[in-house]
């Protein structure tokens, strides 16, 4: 036992136990000559396998602690006031889970988060997060306070953003690495860490769950969240549930003290003098091997962690030492290894203190709580809007098709435009897409195909930018769409550049071929992507504005100008398309801010930049299933093509960080309907190497066109394979960028012929990347885009 620890852990207590209960066990037991023996008592919570309960009891000095941990030994049996008696046990060690505060929402009957701490190296699950006051110096009184159990707790339920209930636990773990027989490494704390909280929240495994970590805790997090993660991908999800019914990840937040991202200098130093003592005493290496600069787990774990919290959106505050240990050490951690960054991240803060008391809080009012737990509330207010949103859901069916009049002519409804259109949806599969990304993407397919199936009479088509194979034609049923999703495994990269310029090359050969006729049918494709394309290279030569090079990035810039090759081949006299006759709509899943810049420029000043005669795309954007109401899908499925849906603005309902002030209303429109046939397509799976690996009864019997069962029906064939391209860090887009340096018009290719398949889109496409100063003379629109005037 420390020779300054004065709290043990109780328990075994009977049901009916109260404080005086246990004050009274122990003022029968332990006599320290009429001086005050207990300090504070903690709350009394619930075992989460027993019927019993336990606490924590804090002395009045560490004398009187060993004189009540004597006790494990000889008799203790508590007995209840309120009746019920059971033998205790008592511990100094906190080993394992222990709950250190519990306490209920009124309206639920149960706590609304969360929260488990983790020590660091040579750290105590009790002692790392606690000080120590002396009160009395005639009684010897001292007082501990632990922050987790003493003021975290009630300032959460008195925070001004919202009352917020929480079971607050701390997680200890063999981390000594001086006399100690163990030579346990990362794996093992970071699997009892899983099993425990298996075990503590089998009642609600859902409720949103926050981590706080000390140096080598925050490690053992992130590798426990890792592990977390992919054991849910494993899991077997119903897709027909509704969402409530489904897993949804808990990790909803994590504070980092002072833990070493990139490693530790001292560790580089500490394990050579320790492997050498190891000769003589019994020491353990394994941590601060994992510890060290260039250790090769350590940056394993973090670049896993990395993708998770992408995936799945974990807020992560870091907060760094600026005191040094002592003048030998130094900082232990410095201050570019314990910030953890990312796009958004909350602004890191330096805690006044050395690595050791970082962790270490008196009281309410203590130097660096006030941003921890204003971080707490702000991320659980957040988590727990969602989880609301998502229990309070009334699941409502498609529309039905339009109905009939007396002489059996259809009464137009907003969606009888689709008929007119090819529907594709080009979805990205990339690992970046992971997490609750893919969850939107099934979650927006099960409802649009539904609909754009019942429209589109030869059926929609479903493509992927990394498993091609996988790519269907003329689906005409929805179920086939959601089987596709589920038996998809993320990989590769976003070469979004790539498959949008052979998807629209692809059509435009289809609709030359057409003679560019009236009645060929139109074009809707819909891009569901979180927006980091690949990185691309543009030569020199075609770089006709320098200024915007700088400021734009090559992948935004050449989407861009792909998009303006397009529009002036419709607009140009001899093709003369319909104003509708192409429309992409950009769904962006997540809150990319690169992206989303992006996409609004191509939405709202493409057109009038580049002087085109068309507005050929929308963009809409998704961040979390709260997003998904009726008016949502009306515009994904029309925005590219009904202006009356392109000028709709949508803001997302999806709570964000900054607007802490006020909690936000829930949407009042409801989350879309899943047909409880669909299935999960367990038979049907696609291997990595994007070939098929057996097939179900039920998918082969389902008709299609025997020459479009795994081809593209507009798509040029592949002249080279971007899956290779691997994806770097992007510079913000500039949403005004400067004028391009005018260049000639070159003139039109001729229209008439079939462009050879393995022509580039460069070759199929008018190479004008600046725009006409005047728009071609249009002809008169039929009556099918009246909504286009």
């Amino acid at each position: 036992m420390d020779s300054r620890q004065q709290t043990l852990r109780m328990t075994g207590l009977p049901p009916s136990t109260h404080r005086e209960d246990v004050e009274n066990f122990f003022g029968d037991r332990v006599k320290k000559k009429g001086r005050q023996i207990i300090e504070s008592i903690g709350p009394i919570c619930q075992d989460a396998n027993t019927a019993n309960r336990k606490t924590t009891v804090s002395f009045s000095s560490h004398d009187a602690a060993v004189d009540a941990l004597s006790l494990e030994h000889t008799k203790r049996r508590l007995v209840a006031v309120r009746g019920g008696a059971d033998i205790v046990s008592l511990d100094h060690s906190f080993e394992d889970i222990t709950t250190l505060h519990s306490s209920a929402n009124p309206q639920t009957g149960h706590p609304d988060i969360d929260i488990v701490a983790l020590h660091g190296l040579t750290g105590h699950a009790w002692n790392t997060f606690t000080t120590s006051e002396l009160i009395d110096k005639q009684g010897d009184r001292i007082q501990e306070n632990n922050w987790l159990r003493d003021n975290l707790p009630h300032l959460l339920e008195q925070s001004p953003q919202q009352k917020i209930y929480s079971r607050v636990m701390t997680f200890g773990y063999n981390a000594d690495v001086w006399m100690t027989k163990s030579v346990a490494d990362l794996e093992a704390p970071v699997n009892n860490l899983i099993w425990y909280l298996e075990t503590e929240r089998h009642q609600d495994p859902q409720r949103p769950l926050f981590f706080i970590g000390h140096s080598l805790g925050g490690i053992v997090i992130k590798e426990a969240i890792v592990t977390m993660a992919n054991e849910a991908m494993k899991k077997t999800i119903d897709p027909s549930l509704p969402a409530e019914g489904r897993y949804i990840f808990p990790v909803k937040g994590c504070m980092f003290f002072g833990v070493p991202h990139k490693g530790a200098e001292i560790a580089d130093k500490a394990s050579g003098f320790l492997s050498t003592l190891g000769l003589m005493f019994n020491v353990n290496t394994n941590n601060i091997r994992d510890l060290k600069s260039k250790s090769q787990r350590l940056a394993n774990i973090s670049s896993e962690f990395r993708s998770i919290q992408s995936q799945h959106r974990i807020p992560v505050v870091s907060f760094y030492e600026t005191e040094k240990y002592n003048k030998a050490l130094g900082l232990i951690v410095s201050p570019d290894s314990a910030v953890f960054t990312y796009d958004g991240n909350p602004r890191p803060f330096g805690v006044n203190r050395n690595h050791k008391d970082m962790a270490k809080f008196s009281n309410d009012g203590a130097h660096a709580l006030q941003p921890a737990v204003y971080f707490l509330a702000n991320v659980a207010k957040e988590a727990l809007v969602l989880q609301t949103a998502r229990s309070g859901a009334v699941l409502v069916p498609p529309p039905q098709p339009a109905p009939v009049d007396g002489e059996g002519h259809k009464i137009e409804d907003r969606f009888s435009i689709l008929e007119s259109y090819d529907t594709v949806f080009l979805i990205d599969d990339s690992p970046s897409m992971g997490g609750e990304n893919w969850e939107l993407v099934q979650k927006i397919l099960d409802y649009s195909t539904v609909v754009a199936t019942r429209y589109d009479t030869d059926g929609i088509h479903i493509h992927f930018l990394n498993n091609t194979k996988a790519n269907q034609n003329n689906v005409r049923d929805p179920e086939i769409a959601v089987q596709i999703h589920h038996d998809i495994t993320l990989r590769g990269s976003t070469p979004l550049l790539y498959h949008l310029s052979r998807h629209l090359r692809g059509y435009l050969q289809k609709f030359r071929e057409a003679k560019c006729s009236v009645d060929y049918k139109c074009y809707n494709l819909i891009v569901l992507t979180d927006g980091e394309p690949n990185d691309e290279r543009e030569d020199e030569g075609d770089i006709s504005d320098q200024e915007d090079a700088k400021k734009n990035k090559a992948a935004f810039r050449l989407i861009r100008k792909k998009i303006i090759e397009v529009a002036k081949i419709l607009d140009s006299p001899e093709v003369d398309a319909e104003l509708g006759q192409v429309g992409i709509q950009f769904c962006q899943i997540g809150n990319d801010r690169d992206a989303t810049a992006f996409f609004e420029f191509l939405d709202d000043r493409l057109k009038g930049k580049a002087k085109l005669g068309r507005d050929m795309v929308d963009t809409i954007k998704c961040q979390s299933e709260v997003d998904l109401t009726k008016k949502f899908f009306e515009k994904l499925l029309l925005g590219a093509i009904d202006k009356l849906w392109d000028h709709e603005k949508m803001e997302t309902q999806s709570p964000k960080f900054e607007e802490s002030s006020h909690r936000q209303e829930q949407p009042s429109s409801t989350l879309p309907y899943r047909l409880p046939s669909m299935g999960k397509g367990k038979e049907r799976q696609f291997s990595d190497d994007d070939t098929l690996v057996g097939s179900s009864t039920r998918w082969n019997s389902f008709p299609t066109p025997a020459n479009s069962t795994l081809q593209t029906l507009y798509e040029a064939q592949r002249t080279d394979d971007p899956t290779s391209q691997s994806k770097k860090p992007m510079s913000t887009f500039e949403e005004r960028p400067s004028e391009n340096t005018h260049t000639s018009q070159q003139p039109s290719p001729p229209l008439t012929g079939r462009v050879p398949r393995r022509t580039t889109f460069d070759h199929t496409l008018i190479k004008t990347e600046e725009p006409d100063e005047v728009s071609p003379p249009r002809r008169k629109a039929s009556s099918r885009w009246k909504r286009f005037g």
